[in-house]
């Protein structure tokens, strides 16, 4: 039995409000990048990664960082296909 996302998280649309810079800080994550490594990527400090993922986490609601990214590409804030590796 698949699970019905909107029954999972409630029929408020989610995505609009998580900024671009923590839908980036998420997909890095979702790729199996470390915080550390984000900020590199972003050319952002460690610290202002820090904020973007936990205020990702506290508006998705999600016990943890990886609960964050599972919640963000179920109601498909981040991209979860592996086209950019299918080459």
């Amino acid at each position: 039995m698949m699970t019905d996302t909107h029954v999972a998280i409630g029929d408020r649309l989610i995505s609009p409000m998580l900024t671009d810079r923590e839908i980036q800080c998420l997909t890095l994550i979702a790729e199996g990048k470390k915080p550390g490594d984000t900020g590199t990527s972003l050319l952002l400090s460690r610290a202002e990664i820090d904020v973007a993922l936990t205020s990702a986490r506290i508006k998705l609601n999600a016990s943890n960082l990886m609960h964050a990214v599972s919640i963000a590409m179920l109601i498909g804030a981040i991209d979860h296909s592996d086209e950019s590796h299918s080459e």
